[in-house]
């Protein structure tokens, strides 16, 4: 018997012929996609566990969120009107001020609502680095999403040691990858150029040596300094620095790339690398001279770019789909029209962001033999009615609000737009608890009209010992610039 049956579907495949059918059937099996067909009258009447009509209605592979960091969904709104400086220097004294004045149920209550949104705004993998990964796998697990989770490794940013960080990692590892059915996977996520000393470098070696499957994760290129800080750990620059520790391969994860040049592009794509973009971040601040990332080259050289939404904090943002529409918008803004296609832009929500995950034997398109990972999305209203280009439809127009029925590992997770694998109110009840708390106990103001950080020193609220390695490290300047 078929498990789930979903019918009459405009299903967009994105399978390696770009098949799309008309009026399409999609089978599941124990979480398998067994049959994407044509529709036969018979599967109107189907005795089927689940039957979803889906008359007028779009079906996708669910969407990949590439790089996101979670720990503190709960801060969205708060640093929203400050500059780039002003906002970077706060988020970094919450970093170290959040956890010993606010404890764990802070950040559960943050992991639990990242879910839901992520959950209805039809993301059904995220790609996380983050401080507090276990709640994060639990969290994950628990809602019935599929995430790859990395504790962020950047001991010149925390007052524990590389050796200490690297032996929590390697817990982390051991316990949750390959868990929740396999929809939990671990990942080796060093902080990058920034944050890592060579002690932490040589031991993530180390650990991708004991672990060869995973994904290592980092930030690369993401400041003009960048090159002094690689030179910091004893490398010509930020690619080199990963080189010589053998961390340069297509089991490598680089994220912004914002002061990458074309040599670097040419690096990457050649080493197999995949970049992880996030347009949005650095459009909102104009972090710095550059303002973009050397995508023509990318392009030209056969790079795998995705996309990813990065901070919750930084732009208050949660639809994965806009983000696409940002970075089309924006890329023909700086090279040119017509940088990516509206099914370039699909594509690389799903079936590439898979690719570069390392799961697109499993997910990323809707083929049989993979994992019933798929999005139902209504386009049968007049917001979009009528229309003649889908792929443009889906990236242009649509938005996560149009996102109706959520499905992972087969299991229906959301279904017209009834959330049923968590409990809706009890997560938002926390994070209303857990929002006040925040404010009450680190000082931030907050009303219907704005917020205002707390009046006493930056310098005093943050921990000392990191702030003093990171500029011993690479200068005052440092805290100016984007920082993990």
């Amino acid at each position: 018997m078929t498990d789930l049956l979903i019918h009459d579907a405009i299903v967009v495949t994105v399978n390696q012929e770009n098949q799309s059918l008309h009026n399409g059937s999609i089978r599941v099996t124990d979480g398998t996609i067994s049959a994407v067909e044509t529709t036969e009258p018979g599967d109107r009447d189907s005795t089927a566990e689940h039957v979803i009509d889906a008359s007028g209605k779009v079906v996708i592979p669910g969407l990949i969120d590439a790089h996101r960091h979670t720990d503190f969904t709960l801060v969205q709104g708060l640093f929203s009107e400050l500059n780039g400086t002003e906002l970077l220097k706060e988020a970094f004294a919450l970093y170290h001020t959040a956890e010993p004045t606010l404890g764990e149920s802070f950040f559960d209550a943050a992991w639990q609502l990242a879910c839901l949104r992520q959950l209805t705004h039809g993301v059904t993998t995220v790609n996380a680095m983050d401080f507090t990964p276990q709640l994060g796998a639990e969290a994950i697990g628990n809602s019935g999403l599929r995430g790859v989770i990395g504790p962020e490794l950047a001991d010149f940013l925390d007052s524990a040691s590389a050796d200490e960080q690297l032996a929590d990692a390697r817990r982390f590892i051991e316990t949750y990858h390959d868990t929740y059915e396999g929809r939990v996977t671990a990942s080796i996520s060093p902080g990058g150029e920034a944050g890592c000393s060579r002690e932490l470098w040589e031991g993530v070696a180390e650990l991708r040596d004991d672990y060869p499957d995973l994904r290592l994760h980092t930030h690369l290129y993401d400041s003009a300094e960048a090159g002094t800080m690689a030179a910091g750990s004893g490398a010509d620059d930020p690619l080199d620095l990963l080189d010589q520790y053998g961390l340069l391969d297509e089991r490598t994860l680089l994220t912004h790339l914002l002061h990458a040049d074309r040599d670097d592009a040419r690096r990457i794509a050649d080493s197999g690398a995949h970049v992880l973009h996030c347009p949005t971040v650095y459009s909102y601040f104009q972090a710095g001279k550059r303002t973009w990332f050397p995508l023509p080259a990318l392009q030209e050289f056969g790079a795998n770019v995705v996309i990813g939404l990065d901070d919750p904090f930084w732009f208050d943002s949660w639809d994965l789909i806009q983000e696409a529409k940002h970075a089309r918008l924006l890329a023909n803004f700086e090279y040119g029209a017509q940088q990516w296609s509206s099914y370039d832009l699909l594509k690389m929500l799903t079936i590439m962001a898979a690719r570069a995950l390392g799961l697109d034997n499993q997910i990323g398109s809707l083929e049989p033999g993979k994992r019933a990972d798929l999005v139902i999305i209504d386009v049968d209203t007049a917001r979009h009615q009528p229309y003649s280009n889908l792929p443009s439809v889906l990236m242009n127009t649509v938005t996560a609000g149009d996102v109706e029925t959520v499905v992972v590992n087969g299991e229906i997770l959301m279904e017209e737009r009834s959330v049923e694998s968590m409990d809706v109110e009890k997560v938002r009840a926390a994070a209303t608890r857990e929002r006040e708390r925040l404010q009450t106990r680190t000082g931030w103001e907050t009303s219907l009209a704005g917020s205002t950080p707390p009046d006493n020193s930056i310098l005093r609220r943050i921990s000392a010992r990191p702030l003093l390695r990171a500029v011993t490290q690479y200068g005052r300047g440092f805290l100016n610039q984007h920082i993990r």
